[in-house]
């Protein structure tokens, strides 16, 4: 009889070394496959060291909505003057032209098989890399599943907690957040699946430590500070046990933004504009004021 574990990754945002410490748990545990399931980039400014480590360690990858902000502006050059969107530029001019090529290269989603067991990987849904898919979401999930041609749908984007359950007698699968999972400190979320005789015989959630400090010392020498602490003390409260902070942060920016003008988008919306949340300025500078307690850089 086959066996095969396979480890599937999803929302690594940049943290690279939340990643490796996954990777070495993984191969401890004698995993044999890595599906990685998009927003490799992005949050956290270490993308090309995070890009080179998954380039050499599968082909089965997907793109996130934080790759295709990146493509987008690649191709259409946005003038993106908020402050919220430094960080974005800074990746880009960060990432290496490789890179960047490579990112655009990535599906939204792949169908990959196991001794004889069918999986459908998205980022978000099978069918964009934005829609997000709940678990109290009954009718975008049996919309997905009642006529699915593979036996599990496997996603991440959500942010939410690592979860599983049959609908329609098939596995749908949240494989939470790698990289600034924002219910633990320091701690990293990924899934094991263990396949053989075409069956799925066990769904193991794990949860791996990694080290804050060598990520904050990084976080000083990329330069990103220099350019927007805003997102980055964001980030850094995502995953130091604060990840309700940037939730509050964010909703409060969103209320804001509706209350000023009825909407948080652009007018002339196209492209990532159609679907971003986009907050002034005073909104955003006003709320790290409100937050600053709970910044550490």
């Amino acid at each position: 009889m086959v066996k095969i574990k396979v480890a599937i990754l999803s929302d690594i945002h940049g943290n690279c070394v939340a990643l490796n410490e996954v990777i070495k748990d993984a191969k401890e545990n004698n995993v044999d496959e890595f599906l990685i399931l998009g927003d490799l980039v992005n949050d956290l400014p270490f993308g090309n060291e995070t890009l080179e480590i998954v380039k050499g360690l599968t082909n089965k990858v997907l793109k996130g909505n934080k790759e295709q902000y990146l493509i987008e502006y690649d191709t259409e050059k946005y003038d993106w003057k908020n402050i919220q969107f430094r960080t974005v530029k800074f990746m880009y001019n960060e990432l290496t032209r490789e890179n960047i090529e490579y990112i655009k290269t990535l599906p939204h989603c792949m169908s990959v098989k196991y001794e004889g067991v069918k999986f459908l990987i998205a980022h978000g849904s099978p069918e964009s890399v934005e829609e997000q898919l709940h678990q109290d979401d009954r009718e975008r999930l049996n919309h997905y599943t009642q006529d699915l041609d593979a036996d599990a749908l496997i996603f991440g984007h959500t942010h939410d907690k690592m979860w599983y359950e049959y609908i329609n007698n098939k596995l749908v699968l949240n494989a939470g957040c790698l990289g600034v999972s924002p219910y633990y400190n320091a701690t990293a979320e990924y899934v094991i699946l263990d396949i053989s005789n075409g069956k799925i015989n066990n769904i193991d959630l794990r949860h791996i430590k990694y080290d804050l400090e060598i990520i904050k010392q990084k976080i000083i020498e990329s330069g990103i500070l220099s350019q927007e602490k805003v997102l980055m003390n964001l980030s850094f409260c995502g995953i130091n046990g604060n990840g309700i902070i940037r939730h509050y942060f964010f909703k409060e920016a969103k209320e804001l933004m509706l209350e000023r003008s009825g909407k948080w988008y652009k007018d002339d919306a196209k492209g990532i504009f159609t679907y971003f949340k986009l907050f002034d300025d005073d909104i955003w500078l006003g709320l790290a004021e409100k937050y600053k307690d709970y910044f550490v850089f």
